[in-house]
């Protein structure tokens, strides 16, 4: 035996080394007290395990770990790194500072406001969680006061409710009680909720306000408070909260003075908690339980196991104020029996963590910080006075030199942006006619080109149905040369003529097709092709050429087109107003 509380000083000197790296202030214990802060777990759980979806923490921590060593984005990083923190408080919740710590890095180095925000938030509860109140206090009033430029009043609830544990940890149970009544406002639910974290959420403020009637000895308030909060746990299955409530309910009857109630709830919850994987849920369990055989039931032996469990467990997750309550415990009873080899290794495990890293350490930190706040406050007030006085100098130096320069400049800047307005607009003017010449010009080149390459493929046919007639009064020596020059003329020939008109269309009128189609989009393809005609201004004759088809036709198609457009009964004249529809 006591070679174990020599194995356990010595880890707690290795986790105490590491846990520093992750905070200046990690734990929180008054050694006067011997009934020591037991609800720390079970006020803040609910506020950070809003994804929960019922399966293994350790599993999913893991796998995300996994996730975040492949991951370089920053982006994704950051996503993981906040889940991680949420989800590793319940077990270790150094891991959760640490990840809030590497989170509110990358969110800086991304320039977000609202993921700063959410990564603050992170690390304050996990502050909280690991004893640092006068930090955690801290940075919840600056969220606070950034709330509204970055996350509006989504934050501010569960902000209040952590604030209400930080006062219930310090025992006043009136002020704890204020904030947890405003935290409750922002998380009203119907009978028929379907949002399990709302629920959540708020069956933890309710149990945490049964808790303080608990502490104040309003025992029918608590019980109220803590039936409520139960029932929305078990609605939404959350094992977690069922155990948490179960267990304040144990310590409800307890105070009471009904050890059997109480004993069969905490088992209840103890239960609840090893099927759950939930360490440090355990470690208050088995806390709770050594407590009644302790004190109340005079069970040294049962008391003993449970307390030396506590020990164990907390020292391998980290949770020190719990190895501080087991061990000051296992003091006592140990002193009870006469064992004072044991009694003095608990109380020098109890004294290495209640005085090195509680008393020491934040009584320092506390006062430090103090001390900086007053000393730049009275930096502030003698920078802003320095700084008022050497405003007056300049301002009487430079006043009339400032007014004269600003209008000497705004005179200057006035006729400049008028010459320049005017010089802008004759530029838009030349460059308007300029491309509206080199758009005419394209017209009329890619009308000509029609028309010639019409006139060419009319030329090869005629001559090539004259070589058909040749071809059968000539005789068979010249028939293959006959037959050899019609297939090179055929293959000059352009087909798809009316295909190649439309493609060069496009490049040169390449916004007119779109806003035909979007303004008139029951349009057929020929419509649309006669549409193109028209705004090149060619001719019927011209039209007639191009598509094989009789005037009369051409001009039916024109009609119809009016009417389409909606010009019929109209002046508008068609040619003008397709010309203007690219416009």
């Amino acid at each position: 035996m006591l070679h174990f509380y020599k194995i356990v000083c010595l880890l707690f000197k290795i986790f105490y080394s590491v846990s520093c790296c992750f905070s200046n202030h990690p734990f929180n214990y008054k050694k006067e007290k011997i009934d020591f802060p037991v609800k720390r777990f079970i006020l803040l759980i609910s506020f950070f395990l809003l994804y929960s979806k019922g399966y293994s923490q350790t599993g999913n921590v893991d796998s995300l770990e996994g996730v975040l060593l492949r991951t370089d984005d920053p982006k994704e990083r950051l996503k993981i790194t906040l889940l991680l923190s949420e989800l590793s408080i319940n077990t270790y919740p150094q891991h959760s500072f640490k990840y809030a710590e590497e989170a509110l890095r990358l969110a800086e180095s991304l320039g977000s406001d609202s993921l700063k925000f959410t990564a603050n938030f992170y690390l304050a509860t996990a502050y909280l969680e690991l004893g640092n109140y006068p930090r955690g206090l801290q940075l919840y009033q600056q969220l606070i006061k950034d709330s509204q430029k970055n996350r509006g009043a989504e934050m501010l609830p569960r902000i209040n409710g952590n604030i209400g544990n930080i006062y219930y940890f310090q025992h006043d149970y009136k002020k704890a009680l204020t904030y947890y009544e405003e935290a409750l406002k922002g998380f009203t639910i119907s009978e028929n909720e379907t949002n399990k974290k709302k629920v959540l959420l708020r069956a933890t403020l309710l149990n945490n306000i049964g808790n303080c009637y608990n502490e104040e000895r309003e025992f029918a308030k608590a019980a109220s408070f803590y039936n409520e909060s139960l029932t929305l746990n078990k609605k939404i299955n959350h094992l977690g909260g069922i155990a948490n409530v179960l267990t304040d309910m144990g310590k409800l009857y307890l105070n009471q003075g009904q050890n059997d109630l109480a004993l069969k709830y905490y088992n209840q919850a103890l239960l609840l908690r090893k099927n759950n994987d939930d360490k440090l849920g355990l470690v208050r369990s088995y806390i709770k339980i050594g407590e009644l055989y302790f004190i109340q039931q005079n069970d040294l032996s049962t008391a003993e196991k449970y307390f030396k469990d506590a020990a164990d467990l907390g020292i391998s997750i980290g949770a020190w104020e719990t190895v501080n309550e087991a061990s000051y415990y296992l003091y006592q009873l140990y002193k009870i029996q006469g064992n004072y080899n044991k009694s003095l290794l608990s109380l020098e495990l109890n004294k290495q963590v209640n005085d090195s890293l509680f008393n020491q350490e934040r009584t320092r930190k506390i006062a430090e910080l103090e001390m900086q706040f007053d000393f730049d406050q009275k930096k502030r007030l003698l920078d802003a006075k320095q700084k008022e006085k050497e405003l007056y100098y300049w301002m009487g130096g430079l006043g009339l030199l400032l007014s004269l320069t600003v209008v000497s400049l705004l005179f200057l800047l006035q006729r400049n942006k008028a010459r320049n307005a005017q010089l802008a607009q004759m530029k838009l003017q030349l460059e308007k006619r300029s491309l509206e010449s080199n758009l005419e010009l394209k017209d009329k080149e890619l009308a000509t080109n029609v028309l010639h390459l019409l006139n060419k493929n009319e030329l090869i046919n005629t001559i090539s149905e004259k070589l058909i007639v040749l071809k059968k009064e000539v005789g068979e020596d010249s028939q293959t040369a006959v037959q050899k020059i019609m297939v090179d003329l055929q293959s000059n020939l352009q087909p798809e003529l009316l295909e190649e008109f439309e493609f060069r269309f496009q490049q040169v009128h390449d916004k007119f097709y779109k806003n035909l189609n979007e303004q008139f989009p029951n349009l057929t393809p020929s419509e649309r092709r006669l549409c193109a005609f028209l705004k090149l201004n060619m001719t019927t004759k011209e039209i007639s050429a191009i598509t094989h088809q009789n005037a009369k036709s051409i001009d039916v198609a024109r009609t119809r087109l009016r009417k389409k457009l909606n010009l019929t009964g109209t002046d508008h004249n068609l040619v003008n107003f397709l010309a203007h529809l690219e416009d």
